[in-house]
Formats: structure tokens, C-alpha cells, sequence
């Protein structure tokens, strides 16, 4: 089975969002008291971080083919731009 780009980097994203919870729950039985805090910041930032900029990657790529994307904000907007450009009008 084939797998598309877009699929390949959720399975990515989603992969490392699964060993930062690993790693946010064995930290939180192993941590020391004085790095505790450190060390879970760091995680939070990383559980956060992944899947906005798995995001912004897929954003990226569709704006690029000229796609239209899940990641779109307002897909109907870019519908309506996208079929004014074909017809010769530039908004």
C-alpha cells in the first residue's frame, strides 16, 4: 500500500507526539524535584509544537501545488479564489 506524503507526515506527527507522552509520563516517576520542571516544560512544548508544525507543513505543500488542503483556514474562500482566477479575474 502506498502511502501519500500528507499521510507520511501525520504518521510522523503523530509518532512523535506518542513518544513525547512516553516520555512526559516516565518523567514524571524519574525526574528529580529540582529538574522536574525543566524537563516537563520541555515536553509540553514538544506535544504542542509537533502537531502545529506538522501543520504548517501541510498548509505549505497544498499552498504550493495550489491544493486544496485539510489545513485550509477558510476552505471556502480559497474555493471561490481559486474558481475567479480560472475564470480571468484576479480578486
Amino acid at each position: 500500500m502506498k502511502k501519500s506524503p500528507k499521510q507520511l507526515i501525520a504518521i510522523a506527527a503523530l509518532a512523535a507526539i506518542v513518544l513525547f507522552i512516553a516520555a512526559f509520563v516516565i518523567s514524571a516517576f524519574t525526574a528529580d524535584s529540582g529538574e522536574a520542571g525543566n524537563r516537563f516544560m520541555a515536553l509540553l512544548f514538544g506535544i504542542i509544537a509537533v502537531p502545529l508544525l506538522a501543520w504548517i507543513l501541510l498548509f505549505c505543500v497544498g499552498r504550493m501545488q495550489n491544493k486544496h488542503t485539510i489545513a485550509e483556514i477558510f476552505p471556502e474562500d480559497a474555493k471561490t479564489k481559486i474558481t475567479d482566477e480560472k475564470d480571468g479575474e484576479n480578486l
